[in-house]
């Protein structure tokens, strides 16, 4: 009877001590698991921080081009505000506003004008009166006007007696509107077209300024020399326009 108890005690507990040893498994496959667990928590970490990391250099990279945007808006504000201010000076000179003794202005054309009275057969206007029309429009500050009548006057006129006028202040609207290559097309028509033209120097020295500002050095340069080694208004922009920027 004694034998049997105990017989019957260790099939108790042989299973206990079998269960037990289960739990508590700590066998190399159940360490490298949780090793590689732990590792794969790792490398997300990293993975997270390296992603913040490469945001935060995103955003400092957009938050300099914004400033840089922004620092060349106002430029382009400034030089609008400028190119108008010379627009509205050279318009004045031919308002009385200047000393008559200034060169390159439109003195001799509203003269001109005055005495051509030779009428279009198409609406009643000489070439004369139709010029002047749009530079009535441009001296009275109506520049999208301007534009459209002196455009339409080329049109009629190509080779007209005041042509390279036109020519010129189509230069001068397209500049004051920040419109570089329609500016630039102007003044060079200008200077190809019309070679003996009073509005030589002042196209000279805006078609450098213009290829300078469109980034074109190499082309600005000699033209820039070109306008101020003349004399008048033109020359003494032109040196010191390289002043400044050369």
């Amino acid at each position: 009877m004694y034998k049997r108890v105990i017989a019957l005690l260790c099939c108790i507990a042989i299973p206990a001590v079998e269960a037990q040893v289960r739990v508590v498994d700590s066998s190399p496959q159940s360490v490298r698991s949780g090793v590689n667990r732990q590792q794969e928590s790792i490398d997300q970490k990293t993975e997270s921080y390296n992603q913040i990391q490469s945001l935060q250099q995103e955003i400092s990279e957009l938050r300099a081009l914004v400033e840089e945007q922004g620092h060349q808006i106002s430029r382009l504000k400034q030089l609008q505000l400028d190119n108008y201010v010379d627009l509205d000076r050279r318009v004045s000179l031919v308002s009385g506003n200047s000393s008559v003794k200034e060169q390159n202005t439109d003195v001799a054309v509203d003269s001109a004008i005055a005495a051509d009275t030779s009428p279009s057969p198409t609406n009643g206007m000489s070439e004369a009166d139709e010029y002047k029309a749009a530079y009535d429009l441009l001296r009275q500050r109506q520049v999208d006007q301007s534009l459209v009548a002196f455009k339409d006057y080329f049109k009629k006129y190509p080779n007209g007696e005041f042509s390279a006028n036109s020519c010129y202040w189509l230069g001068e609207i397209f500049l004051l509107k920040n419109q570089l290559p329609q500016a630039r097309d102007w003044f060079a028509k200008l200077l190809q077209d019309f070679p003996e033209s009073n509005k030589v120097p002042d196209a000279t020295f805006k078609l450098g300024k213009v290829y300078h500002l469109m980034g074109d050095k190499k082309r600005a340069k000699p033209l820039l020399d070109d306008a101020a080694a003349g004399l008048g208004d033109a020359a003494r922009l032109a040196k010191q326009y390289l002043k400044d920027n050369f």
